[in-house]
């Protein structure tokens, strides 16, 4: 037994949602996952976790902003007629949309704000949540 090879465990904290709200508010700053990794110690697993939150969660509003977030799928009798359409997510306030939406990382209620802020590109000036509802329907 000259040679006994030992095995290192490493045990990584599960990402918090206080953690992962951090690591959105920085990403929002505009830093950069290597940044985030060199200036600030958050790896770049929890960045990338939070990104495809990001993502995952935008993808969500964007589908019920126009109209294609299905909530119920239709119903076929056995001839294949449609005894019950489809239904899909209808938004109606900002409000509404807010509440439509969860996540157990990143406070929705920000993140939908943020996305409408920023989606002509300049959130000094950013649409009213009308606006911004309109632009789906065009």
């Amino acid at each position: 037994m000259l040679f006994i090879k030992t095995t290192t465990v490493t045990s990584v904290e599960a990402l918090t949602a206080e953690d992962a709200q951090t690591i959105y508010g920085k990403l929002s700053e505009g830093k950069t996952e290597t940044q985030l990794f060199t200036e600030e110690a958050i790896s770049f697993d929890d960045s990338k976790t939070v990104q495809t939150e990001i993502k995952r969660l935008e993808s969500e509003m964007r589908a019920k902003m126009n109209g294609s977030y299905l909530l119920e799928e239709e119903v076929k009798d056995e001839e294949g007629e449609i005894t019950t359409p489809a239904v899909y997510f209808k938004v109606t306030t900002e409000t509404a949309l807010k509440t439509s939406m969860s996540s157990d990382l990143l406070d929705t209620d920000t993140l939908v704000t943020d996305v409408r802020m920023w989606s002509d590109g300049n959130p000094d000036e950013s649409p009213t949540f009308a606006d911004y509802l309109k632009t789906f329907k065009e």
